[in-house]
């Protein structure tokens, strides 16, 4: 018993240090009075009551069957963030490495795993150049099928075909998106507050670095500060190619050009048309040739630009939900066959029991009813 505690407690602060909490932090989230009983249990000198266990497992973005099991847990992996957020970066880290595990738990429970693995391309990263990431980008974009505006399928392809698992949290006004690729595969985290026209080269510009992750090891990402700059606009520049195709923007810039002239509302028209913004837009007319850089600028710099812009932009507005459907469905499906309890069904989904029937009736499903027959029907 002393050394089951003993170990428990090792876990408890391995955890909490990982998340970069202090004791105190943690006795404020998990409801403890005061930080020295923190301190009791992580030396094992305390026994911990269930529901104690259970707050400290949320808190500390991991299951109670991981801290209990006597086995040492697997490296978590690496988490390349574009922006990461100012406040809580550890802990959204955390948080959303452990929404990434058990979805691919779900998928395995429910014999869902894609078949179809994302490709991973080759490539020097010392000798890459802007050439290089366009050519890669035109390359993705026939390889994936993504028609003349990616943007609109992009995620949903992605998604669907090659299971990546897209992810969605508040992370302010500073932070942008992050990728990893673990056992349950590649996954993005989005977030939620941006414009969806940001999240759209956000999540570009992310599976860049999904396709290169073997080629250019995130961790010298991390480690090497000048490289990492170097990467990341080469990351921009295949964000822009891939969601600005040259031949059909040239198309539709062509087709509004009026004595060689196009108006300011043109310029808004066909960043709406292909879901990014006018900014990005630009600078991949000016990699076309249709602008110089002075162009470029006076007009991001224009009031009048901007202000059209932004009346445009109400229209075109959606926000994401808050658990992606797929995974709310394989959850609703491993419940519905006996894979998972109720509990562990709203603890997933992150809400109460009692709330737990109003939340999956958001996302069309009714746990009163019983899917099972016909769900096992659909499977032969």
């Amino acid at each position: 018993m002393d050394n089951m505690a003993k170990t428990l407690g090792q876990r408890i602060r391995a955890l909490r240090e990982r998340l970069g909490l202090s004791q105190q932090e943690l006795a404020d989230r998990a409801g403890f009075s005061a930080h020295q009983v923190v301190s009791q249990i992580e030396k094992g000198r305390r026994e911990i009551k269930t529901w104690e266990l259970a707050n400290l497992a949320k808190v500390l973005k991991t299951d109670i069957s991981t801290l209990l099991s006597n086995q040492e847990p697997e490296p978590l992996p690496v988490v390349l963030w574009r922006e990461a957020p100012e406040e809580d970066a550890k802990t959204k880290e955390a948080d959303f490495l452990q929404r990434c595990q058990r979805y691919g738990y779900l998928e395995k429970l429910c014999n869902a795993e894609s078949r179809r693995k994302l490709p991973q391309r080759e490539v020097d990263p010392n000798r890459l150049d802007y050439a290089d990431v366009r050519e890669l980008a035109e390359d993705t974009l026939r390889q994936l099928n993504l028609g003349a505006r990616p943007a609109a399928s992009l995620v949903s392809t992605l998604e669907n075909s090659y299971g990546v698992k897209v992810l969605y949290s508040n992370l302010g006004e500073e932070g942008s998106a992050a990728s990893t690729i673990g056992f349950f595969g590649p996954a993005i985290l989005m977030n939620s507050v941006e414009t969806p026209w940001r999240r759209n080269f956000s999540f570009a510009h992310e599976v860049f670095h999904l396709l290169t992750w073997k080629s250019i090891p995130p961790e010298r990402m991390i480690e090497d500060p000048a490289f990492r700059d170097r990467i990341e606009s080469l990351a921009n520049a295949f964000a822009s190619s891939l969601l600005l195709p040259g031949d059909a923007v040239s198309i539709s810039i062509e087709r509004r050009l009026k004595d060689g002239k196009l108006y300011l509302t043109d310029l808004v028209e066909v960043a709406r048309e292909f879901d990014v913004s006018t900014a990005a837009l630009l600078y991949r007319l000016l990699n076309l040739g249709y602008f110089d850089k002075e162009d470029v600028e006076r007009l991001l710099n224009d009031p009048a630009f901007r202000r059209l812009d932004r009346s445009t932009m109400a229209a075109c507005w959606w926000d994401p939900p808050p658990i992606p459907k797929r995974f709310v469905r394989l959850a609703f499906l491993a419940y519905q066959e006996g894979n998972i309890s109720r509990t562990k069904l709203a603890e997933y989904l992150n809400v109460s029991l009692l709330d737990l029937t109003d939340t999956l009736l958001e996302y069309g499903l009714d746990d009163r009813e019983d899917y099972k027959a016909e769900m096992l029907t659909s499977r032969r």
